[in-house]
């Protein structure tokens, strides 16, 4: 697709969201800075892949804007493309997803294609994928006053670090990048989850001299070679726990599982997870958050054992996270923060962040600024 294709937006206070936190601090692996916005050269443009879409976002102080540089047709059961044809009226699998596709894209299929030539399908699919994946029909500002109530830490540490939304991810990406987070950092993750999708993923577009590609199927990651090829693109032993993981999950029954997965509650969901192999309580915790839907999980590492410190005093004297206070501080994060704790705790991990500190700098800087115009406006 050209890089001419228009802005588009949908209306997104400022104050509800946060782009550069939200996208790059650690919850998805497939975004980056692209370039600063026309709009203003402080802030920057992101580039990524989520839904089978190669996305372009921006914001204003009113809008959330985006640009749709490349994507694929939502899959379907042929598993083939049918943009050039009526798209047949679905019909009814078992558990009630009428395509399970919609597990990983968390929208339905749509039911036309666009008629404008540009996009594939009408702008409110779009929208509607934005809206999910950012979780907007949460009020942001009000969960804020809520978790400042609830805690002086929250309210020392974060008040000025707004508007950081906890993303609703496609559950199988988000597992398997978190097996590949295991002892590593944002920016080797980021590396190891491209090498996946360049490898076995499809090939969405070419944009700008840079191949974009979705992330790959459980069947793609399952195959007895794919263990021997990551260990030689620099995955080490997570190569064997990402073979081994999508292997037991085709068994278990591919998306119908994941879709299963969706429909327990967080303990059992959480029980669920850590018998695959390579999933301990953290990453399982992740994925609960991330995709699952289950607000209350707490990834406890040792960056979160170091802010859990204002909570249990007791931890002072301990280094390293046993299973008992691994335990112990996720349930007493659910006791201060209530059923929202995972995003709440997520908001302070990455306040904590130091390459976010500048940005919220900016934004109280932003927000004065703000405010000394509207006076100024009444004044006159």
């Amino acid at each position: 697709m050209a890089a001419t294709i228009k802005w588009r937006s949908l209306l997104c206070d400022y104050n509800q969201l946060q782009l550069k936190a939200t996208l790059l601090g650690g919850q998805s692996f497939r975004w980056k800075n692209y370039k600063p916005t026309a709009l203003d050269q402080h802030e920057t443009e992101f580039i990524g892949v989520f839904a089978n879409i190669v996305w372009v976002l921006r914001q204003t102080e009113r809008e959330l804007q985006y640009r749709i540089v490349g994507e694929q047709p939502y899959p379907n059961k042929a598993n083939r493309d049918v943009t050039k044809s009526p798209i047949p009226e679905p019909q009814q699998p078992p558990g009630n997803v009428r395509n399970l596709a919609e597990v990983r894209l968390k929208v339905a299929e749509p039911s036309e294609y666009a008629t404008g030539g540009e996009l594939l399908y009408p702008a409110s699919y779009y929208e509607q994928l934005l809206r999910i994946y950012f979780r907007l029909d949460v009020d942001l500002e009000q969960q804020y006053q809520q978790w400042i109530r609830c805690h002086e830490h929250f309210a020392t540490s974060a008040t000025k670090f707004y508007a950081v939304r906890q993303l609703d991810q496609d559950p199988v990406e988000n597992l398997f990048c978190f097996i590949c987070s295991q002892n590593n950092n944002i920016a080797r993750i980021s590396d190891m989850v491209e090498k996946l999708c360049r490898n076995y993923g499809e090939k969405i577009c070419e944009h700008e001299g840079t191949c974009y590609y979705n992330f790959p199927s459980v069947s793609s990651l399952a195959g007895p070679t794919v263990e021997g090829q990551l260990r030689e693109l620099g995955f080490g032993y997570r190569a064997k726990y990402i073979q081994r993981s999508a292997e037991k999950i085709l068994q278990l029954g591919d998306l119908e599982w994941f879709r299963q997965l969706c429909q327990l509650d967080y303990k059992a969901a959480h029980k669920e997870l850590v018998s695959l192999p390579g999933i301990g309580p953290k990453v399982a915790d992740c994925i609960c958050l991330m995709s699952l839907g289950h607000l209350q999980a707490i990834p406890v590492d040792t960056h979160v054992f170091q802010l859990a410190k204002h909570y249990l005093p007791a931890l002072n004297i301990s280094k390293n996270v046993t299973d008992r206070q691994y335990v112990t501080v996720a349930d007493k994060f659910r006791e201060v923060y209530g059923p929202y704790a995972g995003w709440a705790q997520m908001v302070l991990f990455c306040s904590d962040l130091r390459q976010f500190r500048e940005r919220s700098k900016r934004n109280g800087e932003r927000e004065n600024s703000s405010k000394l115009k509207k006076k100024r406006k009444k004044k006159g």
